[in-house]
Formats: structure tokens, sequence, C-alpha cells
């Protein structure tokens, strides 16, 4: 029997296998950004949140270093987890269809909240899950969305002039999404959401007496009474509401900071990381081809009868030996080791000191962030002389307060 059809069913698979789709690029396949050319009413303006994405790293050491081998950094991805959102968040904001769009370090009562999962990143190809929630905890969408980038990104700057983020065309695509379903939302809704952010974040200033206006079931919020429109409490509430939202924006600043640092060191990496994700792609097609046309040979071997048989095994063999002891690829991969160690040194967090009346905040962003909303609690119960729920609090020296 001949071997041919067992190396032509080899060449058959493995071509199916190495079919590369066309190369993504700005010119072909840019998403513009819907933006609106009429100034909307305040009223109708809706509040977006966007936390700090999770880096979407396994717990497991051993998945971790096999992440590593595939090169992709758990440092490298935690910054990403700030990076990311601080430009989606931009992006909202250039659109005029929202209210203030902030970034935020924790869960926040605000009228939309959106989260997203780093499921990929490598320079070359991005993958997240973006999934967005109103404030009544109805789920408006959660998606993947996957893009390579544009080669056009990654050439060198121009006159000057700033080259484009590799996936800007995702961010675009994100926020439209968003947009359309903020659209199908009615009046009464956008009133709804806005009215039942405004009593979560009254019910964790002051559970008693703001927690009784919800009615909450499994997630979900309604509101069960209103309060009057020139009720004292709900005064006070809004004015420590503006307090949070200057608080937020001052960590925005840090962010911002955080992204600029981050820029520079992160761009050249992602091009550097674009051009060794190609070749390590690459090396991987061989591998798999020489894989499977060698299990073919010796499988053609082993049918074949006759005097070359021993040398379609023989052949066979070398050849999966051959894929099997790529030093390149180790050698692409260690080089991506070095630039994530040498990004994680350029880009660590800072430390913020932000001084109220009597106290001084320390620690990371997410901690200060914590011990603020502590603190609010503790001086509007100060304030207004209603009970401190003892449960939310913690003491000075764990929270991250200090005496100036």
């Amino acid at each position: 029997m001949s071997s041919r059809p067992w190396i032509l069913a080899a060449t058959v698979l493995a071509t199916t296998a190495f079919g590369i789709p066309p190369v993504w690029s700005a010119e072909d396949d840019a998403v513009p950004l819907m933006q609106s050319r009429l100034e909307i009413p305040e009223e109708e303006l809706l509040d977006v949140g966007i936390q700090l994405f999770d880096p979407g790293l396994p717990a497991d050491s051993e998945e971790l270093y096999e992440l590593e081998q595939k090169g992709v950094f758990p440092d490298v991805r935690k910054s990403e987890a700030r990076y990311i959102p601080f430009l989606l968040m931009r992006t909202m904001q250039s659109t005029g269809y929202w209210g203030a769009v902030r970034l935020v370090p924790a869960a926040n009562p605000v009228d939309v909240m959106v989260t997203g999962t780093i499921l990929e990143s490598t320079g070359k190809d991005l993958e997240l899950e973006i999934q967005v929630v109103d404030s009544r905890g109805k789920r408006w969408m959660r998606e993947r969305y996957k893009r390579e980038a544009s080669p056009a990104s990654y050439l060198e700057k121009r006159d000057g002039l700033a080259r484009p983020d590799p996936y800007q065309s995702l961010y675009h695509h994100i926020a439209n999404d968003i947009l359309e379903q903020r659209n199908k939302q009615d009046e009464e809704d956008i009133a709804e959401i806005r009215m039942v952010s405004q009593l979560k974040f009254a019910a964790d200033l002051a559970p008693t007496p703001f927690a009784a206006y919800l009615k909450v079931d499994k997630g979900s919020y309604a509101i069960k009474k209103l309060p009057t429109r020139d009720d004292p409490m709900m005064r006070r509430v809004t004015t420590v509401r503006e307090r949070d939202y200057m608080f937020i924006d001052t960590l925005t600043e840090y962010y911002a900071g955080f992204y600029s640092k981050m820029d520079e060191p992160y761009d050249s990496w992602r091009a550097f990381s674009y051009e060794e994700q190609k070749a390590l792609d690459q090396l991987r097609k061989e591998r798999l081809w020489k894989t499977i046309l060698g299990a073919a040979m010796v499988a053609g071997g082993v049918m074949h009868e006759g005097r070359g048989r021993g040398v379609l095994i023989a052949g066979g063999t070398m050849v999966v030996m051959d894929a099997q002891k790529s030093e390149e690829s180790k050698m692409h991969l260690e080089s991506l080791r070095e630039l994530s160690a040498s990004l994680d040194a350029d880009v660590a967090p800072l430390l913020i000191d932000v001084e109220g009346d009597v106290m001084r905040l320390t620690g990371s962003v997410e901690t200060q962030y914590e011990t603020w909303r502590s603190l609010l609690r503790t001086i509007f119960a100060t304030e207004t002389g209603l009970p401190l729920d003892p449960n939310l609090e913690k003491p000075m020296a764990e929270s991250g307060l200090s005496k100036p």
C-alpha cells in the first residue's frame, strides 16, 4: 500500500490548520466612534464608572508558569488592568453622550458600571470581556471583544505625531455598544437609574435610615419609597456625594500620571512583543506542520511495504525531534520576560497623600479609596447624629488613616 494518501491527508490538514486570516489594519477595518452633535440635557445624562479590570491571571503558580511560556507575564498584565480601562474611559468621555465618566478603583454607587477582564493581551492580540450593569442591577451587556493590532500603529512616529493606540477601534466598538444599550432605555428608565444610584449612595453612607428606601432582591434594586423634594438629609447626601466625586477626580489624576508614565515603555514593549508574537506564532505553526508531517511519514513508513520503510520512519522521527528542540522559541520567550521585568519597574504605582481637614490618606490608590469611603461615613454620622455601622469600619492602623 502506498504511503502517499497519508502524506497528502497531513498536507491538507496542515494547510487548513495554518490558514491565516487577513491582518486587521486601521485602513480597512477602522471602527468610527459615535459622537453626539447636540448638547444632551443634564437630566438625560448617566454617569459611568469604569472599574480597574481583572487581569485574568490564574491563582495557580503552575498555570502562571505556563502562561509565561506563552509570553504572558503577570507584572505586565497587572499594569494593563489599569492602563486599558483608562483608555476606555477617555474614549467614552469624548462621545458627549454621558455625564461624568470616571475610573473607579472599587465598586461605587454609580448610574452605569463597566467591568472588564483581560482574556488575552500579547501586543499582537487583545481580547477583553466587558460587562455593563446599571444601578438597578440590570445587566445591559456582557460581550467579548478581540482585535489584532494594526501593524501601522507600530511604525515609527512621523513629523512628531503620536501613533494611534493599536486597539483604538476596539475601544470605539465597546463604547458604541454601550451607547446602543443606553439608547434602549426610555425616559422613565433613565430617571429611575439616576435615583437608584443616589439612594444606593445614601444607603452606603448611612444604612439607617436610607436602606429602607430601596427594595433589594438577589442583586436587583428597586425604589421602595422616595424622599421628599426638600428632605434635608438628602441634601446632605448630595453634598457628600459631590465631595466623593471630587476625591475620585483626584484619583483620576493619579491614573492619568500612571498612564503617562507607562505609555512610552509600554508602547515600545508592545511594538517589540508584536514582532515577537508573530515570530512565536510562526515557529509554533512550523513545529505543528513538522509534527503532523513527521507523524504522517512514520505512519506511511509503517504502512509502506518494501525497502523505503525504514527511511520514512527515520525521516519522520527526525522531523518531530527537530521541532521539539527549537531553541529559537526559548530565546524569544526569554526576551519577553526581560522586557516584562523592565516595564514593571518603570510603572510601579506611586503613593499619594490626600489630606482632609484632620487626616491624611496613605497607601495604594485602592486602599486610599476604601479609607476615604470609611471617612465619609464617619463625617456624615458626626454631622447628622445618625448611628455608624461598626461592621463597615476598620481601626485607624488598618485603614490607612494617619494624623498629619
